[in-house]
């Protein structure tokens, strides 16, 4: 019995002891994790945030948290973070073996200056002063024609056509008869009578120049007086007759347009070029100029004019809201009429897109469709992404406005790549900045 009560006794107090032990250690414990939790919070409240970056631009910064044009959170940047330099969010860290493994190429951003090739074709037509409609002011009939047909080649002076007409054989007859009158009286005595035969001499000598008599033709009248039956219509210029409305035999109206010569030893021809190349192309800008069907052949020529509204050479509104092209023209010398009228030129021209820019290679630019993005080679194997606006493009490269500086190094290949993983972890940079926010 003694011995039964003894291993009770004993049972009930090694119960006793373990018990307070784990009591104490239990207090122990909750009395750390108190003190490590005020550690904790304390360290929580001794962190100051500087500033907020913006996720994909480190060089645009809010005082305030804020969110950017994607719905994603700016990056706070704390005091202890040396020089607020943290990294961007999206920054991607590579391997040098990585780096060679995937071909990541780098380029330095320069300045430059930017030129483009603007390409378009023309169209040759003649000069607008160098076009002659042949007519009459006198009405009559066609005696004799010299020219006829068309595509002839004329000479300055060269007989055109004779023209019989009623009204000027007439003003012949009164031209001869005034000047024997005037030859009649010249030594009269009365100074009215002279002066009345000099002024119908003179009108009817001014009626004959009306009609496009030459002073050449009305002296050998006076020589010969001999009246003229026909009168002969000679050509103005050199040129070909691209039109004659005319036949022999037919009879004429003052007025009437006989023919159409065009001189085109000097042509004109208009080029067109896109609305948006307009503020590239100036007045006197040099440009190479080869026909369709040899473009070996090269003239080289200047923009003459630069037409102020857009469609045809002729202003119309209607056309001008459905093509929206600008005409330009160039002036070309074509001694031997190699050059046809109505025949396409290429015309190219070399001009300056931009000026003492900072420029990058075009493949280190990739566009979203709403942002154009590059990725700055920071050193040691760390790339970041770095939002950019581009303006001008020309020769493999972009005008670069803002968001990169001469002398960073951009990713000119395998930047797809290195976006892919970029995007990635901006995305998750994001999705912490915004649970962060919501614990707060």
């Amino acid at each position: 019995m003694k011995k039964v009560f003894l291993g009770v006794f004993i049972l009930f107090f090694g119960l006793a002891i373990g018990g307070v032990g784990t009591w104490l250690y239990v207090k122990k414990s909750g009395v750390r994790s108190q003190e490590s939790g005020v550690e904790t919070k304390k360290e929580g409240t001794e962190r100051k945030v500087l500033f907020y970056r913006h996720p994909m631009n480190p060089q645009v910064t809010s005082p305030t948290p804020q969110k950017d044009e994607m719905g994603m959170d700016y990056v706070p940047v704390y005091e202890e973070e040396e020089g607020a330099e943290a990294e961007t969010p999206g920054t991607v860290r590579i391997t040098p073996e990585k780096i060679q493994k995937i071909g990541v190429k780098t380029e330095e951003a320069k300045i430059r200056t930017l030129k483009r090739i603007v390409r378009t074709v023309g169209r040759i037509e003649p000069v607008e002063n160098k076009v002659y409609n042949i007519n009459t002011k006198v009405a009559g009939w066609v005696e004799k024609l010299y020219v006829n047909r068309t595509d002839l080649m004329v000479h300055p002076d060269e007989p055109l056509l004779e023209i019989y007409s009623p009204d000027l054989v007439a003003t012949q007859q009164e031209y001869i008869l005034a000047m024997k009158n005037l030859e009649k009286v010249k030594n009269s005595l009365y100074p009215d009578i002279k002066k009345g035969a000099e002024s119908l001499a003179q009108a009817a000598r001014q009626r004959l120049k009306y009609w496009d008599i030459s002073d050449e033709q009305i002296k050998k009248l006076e020589e010969d007086g001999a009246i003229t039956r026909t009168m002969t219509i000679y050509a103005p210029a050199h040129g070909g007759v691209t039109e004659k409305m005319v036949l022999q035999g037919q009879k004429i109206e003052a007025g009437e347009p006989l023919f159409r010569i065009i001189d085109h030893s000097v042509v004109w021809v208009y080029g067109e070029v896109y609305e948006y190349e307009i503020p590239y192309i100036k007045a006197g800008q040099d440009a190479l100029l080869s026909p369709s069907y040899s473009t070996s052949d090269i003239y080289r020529g200047k923009i003459e004019h630069i037409y102020s509204h857009l469609g045809s050479i002729r202003y119309v509104p209607e056309s001008g809201t459905e093509v929206r092209t600008a005409k330009i023209r160039f002036e070309l010398p074509n001694p031997e009429h190699k050059l046809k009228l109505g025949m396409y030129m290429n015309i190219e021209l070399a001009v300056d897109a931009a000026a003492n820019a900072v420029t990058v290679p075009d493949s280190a630019v990739i566009d979203t469709g709403a942002r154009q993005v590059v990725f700055v080679d920071m050193g040691e194997g760390r790339f970041a992404p770095r939002e950019v606006k581009i303006g001008a493009s020309g020769e493999g490269y972009y005008h670069i406005v803002s968001g990169v500086r001469a002398g960073e190094k951009v990713v000119t290949s395998a930047n797809f790549l290195i976006d892919s993983e970029s995007s990635f972890r901006a995305a998750i940079a994001g999705f912490k900045g915004s649970g962060d926010q919501g614990v707060k």
